[in-house]
């Protein structure tokens, strides 16, 4: 076959093509102009949206909060074993002194176990109220307890 039978064979084809092609979207055109248009997006779609995400949110901040409340309301000045000091020695091992029975001991706790290291006969210190701390949840639980007055 020569080489200007094989161009016109590819302009025939070419010419082909693109009327099928402009005869589908013709047809495409006409679909959609009798289809129903469906509804956009408004103010009130994207308020109610955002409204929704703001009670989940809030949601999911009261429930947390009331998790934190919980795990310390065991936890109160009232206890018989108060930990009065605390010393991590590396990342998942710690020394501390716990009061049992107004008698002071050493503590060593790892992540297999947890022994006594020493009985202390006098205190050695004296368990003191929580300080104010700038840390995050000194300023939650100071802005909690501001709210509640």
């Amino acid at each position: 076959m020569n080489r200007v039978f094989l161009q016109r064979l590819l302009l025939a084809f070419s010419v082909l093509a693109a009327g099928l092609v402009s005869r589908a979207r013709a047809d495409e055109v006409e679909v959609a102009n009798t289809l129903p248009l469906a509804p956009g997006v408004g103010g009130g779609d994207v308020l109610s949206i955002g409204v929704s995400m703001f009670i989940v949110i809030g949601v999911i901040v009261v429930l947390g909060w009331m998790y934190s409340r919980s795990r310390f309301v065991a936890g109160g000045a009232n206890d018989v074993i108060n930990i009065v000091a605390t010393r991590a020695l590396g990342p998942k091992e710690r020394l501390l002194i716990v009061e049992v029975a107004e008698q002071q001991l050493l503590v060593g706790m790892t992540q297999t176990g947890v022994q006594t290291l020493h009985v202390f006969d006098k205190p050695v210190c004296v368990a003191e109220a929580p300080q104010n701390s700038t840390g995050f949840a000194a300023r939650l639980r100071a802005a909690f307890q501001e709210s509640r007055k």
